[in-house]
């Protein structure tokens, strides 16, 4: 079961993330901070990240690149209320896979996450 990394400072906004991916069947982690994912994602094997862009430790995209900069391989989703063609190629530059824009549907969260999840290598695999 592929593991999510919420990283989401609005409580209910986060709750029904972790609801919706969790009825899905993915196992789920949520945090509030950028610091918080940098310790989670030190600590667990984490497949797919769903990174907030407006956090109140840090921006965003400055704790997915630090996760790339620390070696994270997995899918790094940015949600975000910024708009704009700069917005998404600043999220790509960071190390994003992926933006969804807020809002977004529940279905659409699951749905991306779900293309983001990526195979086991060989290696992994056995």
């Amino acid at each position: 079961m592929p593991t999510v990394l919420i990283v989401e400072d609005e409580p209910d906004l986060a709750q029904v993330m972790e609801l919706a991916l969790g009825r899905a069947g993915f196992d789920v982690l949520a945090v509030d901070t950028g610091s918080e994912a940098r310790a989670v994602i030190g600590s667990r094997q984490i497949d797919v990240v769903v990174m907030d862009r407006g956090l109140p430790d840090m921006d965003g995209l400055e704790a997915t690149a630090f996760l790339r900069a620390a070696g994270f391989l997995g899918a790094v989703l940015v949600t975000s209320g910024h708009a704009g063609t700069d917005h998404v190629a600043a999220s790509l530059g960071a190390g994003a896979d992926d933006v969804l824009g807020k809002p977004f549907t529940l279905a659409e969260l699951v749905e991306r996450v779900r293309g983001s999840v990526r195979p086991a290598t060989v290696a992994e695999a056995g």
